[in-house]
């Protein structure tokens, strides 16, 4: 997944009304380890190895830990099991629709800024 799209996603979260306040490098793990696990059987299901995958294990390490306080995540026998439906469902769909919808969104935040006058 292309940085940009990870950042669009990260935003997203951070937007959430009832989103528990994580660091942005633990947002950022948990949409590169639910963009890994949707292309799996179990995309509910991170493995330790795929974890590690995504970074160094000592980031991994403290991202997965502040995950599990805040509940997103939950601890499993050699891995975690992501908690967050609403995205795995997102990101579950097209690239090319995902792209669309983060276009939209940016163009409403715009639009909604204080920069507009609404004539």
């Amino acid at each position: 997944m292309r940085d940009d799209a990870v950042y669009a996603e990260v935003e997203t979260l951070r937007e959430r009304a009832k989103a528990p306040t994580l660091s942005p490098i633990a947002l950022e793990i948990h949409v590169r380890a639910v963009d890994h696990t949707v292309h799996t059987t179990c995309p509910a299901f991170i493995s330790d190895e795929a974890l590690d995958a995504i970074a160094p294990a000592r980031v991994t390490t403290m991202a997965a830990l502040e995950l599990c306080l805040a509940e997103v995540w939950h601890r499993a026998k050699d891995g975690y099991v992501i908690a967050d439906f609403d995205l795995i469902d997102h990101m579950s769909e097209s690239p090319t629709r995902r792209r669309l919808l983060a276009f939209c969104r940016r163009l409403w935040r715009e639009l909604n800024s204080e920069k507009f006058i609404p004539l």
